[in-house]
């Protein structure tokens, strides 16, 4: 496994490893009893050549997901010294909190597609990369996951 971090700033950074990002997921798929995922350093070079097309404008837009066959999580924060991969990973997982499993669906509008994908049963891979953008106003960070989660009628788990 390769660090995830390739971003160019001059900023300090907090550099997070793909085993950190891996134990992550991993955890939060194992309480829901879900296998774990494995680091694909296939999907982590795709996710790293969408996270540099971000660079110049760092927004939130999905890739074309290589015709929706990967699953993709986007997170972006302000703060290029304070960021870490493994923050924003947590802020997926903590939308556990939104998830309904009885009813699957996001109570109340709030968000958890992020949460499910980590933790979609089918999933066995996941790659992630970052960039600084936006002339270091911003972290992109994406995970790109194998095969894709989110399946519409589909429960994650």
């Amino acid at each position: 496994m390769a660090m995830v971090l390739a971003m160019t700033s001059t900023a300090a950074q907090a550099q997070t490893t793909a085993a950190d990002i891996v134990n992550i997921h991993n955890a939060a798929r194992s309480a829901v009893g879900v296998a774990a995922l494995s680091w694909d350093d296939n999907l982590a070079a795709y996710a790293q050549g969408y996270a540099n097309q971000r660079a110049g404008d760092c927004a939130l837009r999905h890739s074309d997901r290589n015709n929706y066959q990967y699953g993709e999580n986007l997170s972006w924060n302000p703060s290029v010294q304070a960021w870490t991969a493994a923050s924003s990973v947590d802020q997926w997982v903590a939308e556990k909190g939104s998830y309904d499993y009885a009813s699957n669906s996001c109570v109340g509008g709030a968000m958890c597609g992020h949460y499910t994908q980590v933790v979609w049963r089918d999933t066995t891979a996941v790659g992630c990369a970052a960039v600084a953008c936006n002339a270091n106003r911003g972290v992109f960070f994406i995970c790109t996951y194998f095969p894709a989660g989110n399946v519409q009628n589909q429960r994650p788990y």
